[in-house]
C-alpha cells in the first residue's frame, strides 16, 4: 500500500481489539452484497460468518461494524438477540457454545458506508467505481474491513471469503480469489460469484465494481504452474494500463527468485479512483497511476510484493507495520535492481537513506524503534522508508544468498499467519543459522542510528606490505545503546588515491573498535561502509573535480565552488549525522554542533582553489531543520546567526580551531536559524558548525566575580559544584551533559554549593555548565566520572 504521514484528522477507535481472536476462530465469511443503490450511496448486504469457539462458555460473538445499521441477525433460520453500540455489534446466545461447536450466523445490514477523513480507507460509491480500501490512515485501528462488513477487524484473524455481488448497468465485479460464475438476471443486472480459499485478514477482503474491461495473461511460476493475471480498467483506460504494467512480469519473476513461489491463485489489479491497496489477488490501483507511462512502476511492483510481505505474512500489530510496508518498499528496490541494474538500486537506496538518517525524526515528529511506531504515524516514514533502509541492511548482514534462503523458509514456514518483530527474528535465526539477536536489538528494537568514525591510522612496513592498525569510535544518533557485531566493509586509500578493500567485512561494536590489516600500500585514510550495505548515520559523495564552477553534493549537504584547478582531483565528502566531538580545551570559546559534522578527503594540488558552502537550518519547524539542537537548545532564546562559526581540524587527533575566513549570509532574520556559511581556501579535514559561547552569555560571565570549583575531579560518587558568591543568582540552573552535548542532569541551583550524585552515570567525561539569568550558559569545566 502507498502510505503517508502527518495525519491529523478525526480518528475512530474500535473496541474489540485482538484479544477476541484468542477465544473465537472465524473460519469463513460469505458476503451477499447488493450494489444496486450505490447511486444513492447505499449498500445492502448479508454477511454469513462461520466460526468455532476456542474455549467453553462463549455466549457472545463481538463483531466490528462502522456506521452501517444491522437490521436482524439469525442462525439456523432462527433470530438471535444482538446489540449495536458504536462500532461494536454483539450477537448473543441464550445457551453457552461449546469449544467443539461450529456455528454460522447471518447478519443483515444496510447504510451509507463510511470513508476515512484522510481520503484513504473505506467503501467508495463513485459514479465510475464502487470499491473498498481495506485500511484507513486516520482510523485507529487502521484495519478497515468494518467499514463495509461485520468482522474481527484486526491483523491476526484470518478466514476464507466468498462474495455474491448484485450489480446493475452492466457493471462487472472483481474480488479476491477466483471468479466462480456470473448469473445474468436481464436488463443489465447480474450476480457475480467470487471465492477465495486462502485465509486472509478482514482488511485484505475486496470487492470492486464498474464497467470494467479486463486484460488477461498468465505468468509461469517456479512452482511449475501458470498463474492467471487480470488487469481491469474502464475500456478507455486499458491501453494505458497495459503500457504502464509493461514490467509486471519482471516484478513477479524478481519476487519469486528472491522469496519463493507466488502462493495465490491469481495476480489481479483493478483500477479505482483512489489509493493503492494490496487486497490479496485484487489490488486496487489508482487510475491516475496507470497513465501509459512507467513513472509509477515501482508502486505497481510494491503492491505485488505484498503477496509475500503483508498478505502471506502480516504484521501482528500496526506498530510493526515495517514488516508489511518496509519490506514491500525494499521489494520495489529489488525490482529496480533486476530491471535497471545495481547502480540504479544503490542510487535509490542511498537517496532514501540520506532522507531517513537526516530527517525521519522531523518527518514523523520523533525517532522511533521500528517495532514500536505509534499508530498515529503507522503510515509514515518509519514504517515505509526506514523499514526499507533496515531491510537493505539486513540483506547486507546476511549476504544475498542467505537473505533469500532465509526469507524463503520464513515465508514457507509462516504462510498465512501474522508475525511480530521478535517472531520474525526467531524464524530468520532458525532459517539461516545466523544469530540475528544483535541485529534486531540494534536496528529494529531501538530508535535511531549508529555511525563509525576512523579516528586515526598507524602503519608499519612489513615486507612488501604495510601492517595497519585503525582506531574506530562509534557515535550514536537518537539510539539508546551502542550497536554490536556490525559487519562493516573497510576500505583503505593511499596518497595517490588507490583504494583497497578488505576481502570481508569486519565486526565492529561498542564505543571503540580496532581494525588490523595487512595493506599492499601505505594507507593515509580509511573509509567505512563504502559499499553502503548498511544504514549507518553517515552519508557521502565521491566525485572527481575537473573544472571550475559550482557543484552541489546533495548526499553531503555541501556546495563546492571551484575557482582554480589544473588537474583532475578526486574528492570525498562525508557527512556524519552525530554530534561533533566536544572541544578538549575548555578555553575554546565555541560549542561544537550536537547535530552533525563533515569529513573531506582528497589529494588537493597546490593549484587548486575552492570555497565550501554550508547551509544551516535550525528553525523550530520544517523537515530540513537538521541543526535544531545547536540553534534551539545550545543557542536558546539568545541565539544570533552572527555567533555561528565554522570549526576545523585536520583529523580526530587534533582539537577544533575556528576558521577565520568565513562569510555569513542570513536567509531570513538574524535570529531564525536559517543561514549560509561559506569557507574559502578549503583543505582536507573535518568541519563542523560551532556556536560562539558569547551567543549564550559567556562574555557576560566576566561580570560574575570569583571562580567556580568542581571537586573532586575525577569523581566517583559525589561531585561538589561551588560557585563564587556573585554566582548565586535566583533562577540559576546547573546542567551536566555528555561529550555529545546531550543533557544528563539539570537542577535549579539552591546555594553556593551543590552536591550531585554522579554514581548514576556511566564512566567517562561529563561537561558541567551553569545557566545564569542575565549571563546565559557558562561552561564550568569537564569532570571525569570513574566507573564504580
Amino acid at each position: 500500500m502507498a502510505g503517508g504521514s502527518d495525519r491529523n484528522a478525526r480518528r475512530t477507535r474500535s473496541t474489540g481489539g485482538i484479544s477476541r481472536s484468542d477465544s473465537l476462530d472465524l473460519l469463513h465469511t460469505r458476503i451477499d452484497l447488493d450494489l444496486t443503490q450505490t447511486a444513492a450511496g447505499i449498500i445492502r448486504a448479508r454477511a454469513s460468518i462461520r466460526f468455532v469457539p476456542k474455549v467453553e462458555g462463549i455466549t457472545v460473538l463481538p463483531l466490528d461494524l462502522l456506521q452501517l445499521t444491522v437490521d436482524s441477525v439469525r442462525s439456523e433460520g432462527l433470530p438471535l438477540a444482538f446489540t449495536q453500540v458504536g462500532e461494536l455489534v454483539s450477537v448473543s446466545w441464550e445457551a453457552a457454545l461449546g469449544a467443539e461447536d461450529t456455528v454460522e450466523v447471518e447478519l443483515f445490514y444496510h447504510g451509507d458506508p463510511v470513508t476515512d477523513p484522510s481520503g484513504f480507507g473505506g467503501f467508495y460509491t463513485t459514479p465510475n467505481y464502487q470499491y473498498d480500501l481495506g485500511v484507513a490512515f486516520d482510523a485507529i485501528p487502521h484495519s478497515f474491513g468494518r467499514s463495509w462488513f461485520p468482522c474481527f477487524d484486526n491483523f491476526v484473524e484470518r478466514c476464507s471469503f466468498e462474495y455474491f455481488v448484485h450489480t446493475t448497468g452492466d457493471r462487472k465485479v472483481t474480488a479476491n480469489g477466483t471468479l466462480m460464475g456470473v448469473e445474468e438476471l436481464g436488463g443489465g443486472e447480474r450476480i457475480t460469484h467470487w471465492a477465495m480459499d486462502e485465509p486472509i485478514p478482514a482488511y485484505l477482503a475486496s470487492v470492486a465494481a464498474g464497467n470494467y474491461a479486463t486484460i488477461h495473461d498468465s505468468f509461469p511460476s517456479i512452482a511449475g504452474i501458470d498463474i492467471p493475471v487480470t488487469l481491469s480498467g474502464l475500456p478507455g483506460d486499458t491501453a494505458d494500463l497495459r503500457a504502464s504494467f509493461l514490467h509486471l512480469r519482471n516484478a513477479f519473476d524478481t519476487y519469486e527468485r528472491w522469496f519463493g513461489p507466488y502462493r495465490w491463485d491469481r495476480v489481479g489489479y483493478t483500477l479505482t479512483s483512489a489509493g493503492a491497496m494490496e487486497h490479496a489477488t485484487n489490488i486496487c490501483y489508482p487510475d491516475f497511476a496507470a497513465d501509459g507511462s512507467l513513472a509509477d512502476e515501482r508502486l505497481m511492483a510494491h503492491e505485488l510484493s505484498h503477496h509475500w510481505f503483508g498478505n502471506l505474512i502480516t504484521c501482528a500489530r500496526a506498530e510493526e507495520m515495517w514488516i508489511n510496508e518496509g519490506m514491500a518498499d525494499l521489494c520495489g528496490y529489488l525490482f529496480i535492481e533486476d530491471l535497471y541494474g545495481r547502480q540504479a538500486y544503490l542510487d535509490l537506496v542511498n537517496t532514501v537513506h540520506r532522507n531517513m538518517v537526516a530527517r525521519v525524526h522531523l518527518l514523523d515528529g520523533a525517532s522511533h524503534a521500528l517495532s514500536e511506531v505509534p499508530q498515529e504515524i503507522t503510515y509514515g516514514e518509519h514504517s515505509y522508508k526506514k523499514g526499507a533502509d533496515i531491510g537493505h541492511t539486513l540483506r547486507g548482514y546476511l549476504g544475498d544468498s542467505l537473505f533469500s534462503v532465509g526469507f524463503k523458509r520464513v515465508l514457507a514456514n509462516n504462510a498465512y499467519s501474522d508475525m511480530g518483530s521478535i517472531e520474525l527474528r526467531d524464524s530468520l535465526i532458525a532459517s539461516t543459522g545466523v544469530d540475528l539477536t544483535a541485529f534486531f536489538d540494534d536496528w529494529v528494537l531501538q530508535p535511531g542510528w549508529a555511525a563509525f568514525e576512523v579516528d586515526s591510522i598507524v602503519a608499519q612496513p612489513q615486507g612488501g606490505a604495510w601492517q595497519v592498525t585503525a582506531y574506530v569510535e562509534q557515535k550514536l544518533r537518537f539510539a539508546e545503546h551502542f550497536y554490536t557485531q556490525v559487519p562493516v566493509a573497510v576500505t583503505f586509500e593511499g596518497a595517490s588515491g588507490d583504494r583497497w578493500e578488505l576481502p570481508a567485512p569486519l565486526m565492529l561494536g561498542g564505543a571503540q573498535s580496532t581494525i588490523t590489516a595487512e595493506v599492499p600500500f601505505l594507507p593515509v585514510r580509511a573509509f567505512l561502509n563504502n559499499d553502503t550495505r548498511l544504514a549507518l548515520a553517515t552519508t557521502f559523495a565521491d566525485d572527481t573535480v575537473t573544472t571550475t564552477g559550482t557543484r552541489s553534493f546533495t548526499r553531503a549537504d555541501l556546495v563546492l565552488i571551484t575557482t582554480a584547478i589544473d588537474a583532475p582531483m578526486p574528492i570525498r565528502l562525508e557527512e556524519f549525522w552525530t554530534a561533533a566531538d566536544g572541544a578538549a580545551d575548555d578555553a575554546l570559546p565555541v560549542v561544537p554542533s550536537p547535530d552533525r559534522w563533515w569529513r573531506i578527503t582528497g589529494d588537493f594540488p597546490e593549484s587548486y582553489s575552492a570555497r565550501l558552502r554550508f547551509t544551516l537550518d535550525g528553525r523550530t519547524t520544517g523537515v530540513n531543520a537538521y541543526d535544531r539542537q545547536l540553534v534551539q537548545e545550545v543557542g536558546g532564546a539568545g541565539f544570533r546567526e552572527d555567533s555561528l562559526r565554522i570549526l576545523y581540524r585536520p583529523d580526530a587527533r587534533f582539537d577544533w580551531t575556528i576558521l577565520p575566513d568565513v562569510t555569513l549570509t542570513t536567509l531570513g532574520s538574524i535570529t531564525d536559524g536559517s543561514a549560509r556559511l561559506e569557507v574559502g581556501d578549503i583543505a582536507p579535514g573535518d568541519y563542523a558548525f560551532g556556536l560562539a559561547r558569547t551567543s549564550v552569555g559567556m562574555e557576560g560571565a566576566a561580570a560574575i566575580e570569583g571562580k567556580w570549583t568542581l571537586l573532586p575531579n575525577p569523581a566517583q560518587d559525589v561531585l561538589h559544584v561551588q560557585s563564587p558568591r556573585a554566582g548565586v543568582v535566583p533562577g540559576s540552573e546547573l546542567v551536566l551533559r555528555d561529550v555529545q552535548g546531550r543533557i544528563l542532569w539539570k537542577q535549579k541551583q539552591q546555594g553556593r554549593r551543590t552536591s550531585i550524585d554522579v554514581a548514576r552515570f556511566a564512566g567517562g567525561t561529563i561537561i558541567v555548565s551553569a545557566v545564569v539569568p542575565g549571563a546565559g550558559e557558562i561552561g564550568l569545566g569537564r569532570v571525569v566520572v570513574l566507573d564504580r
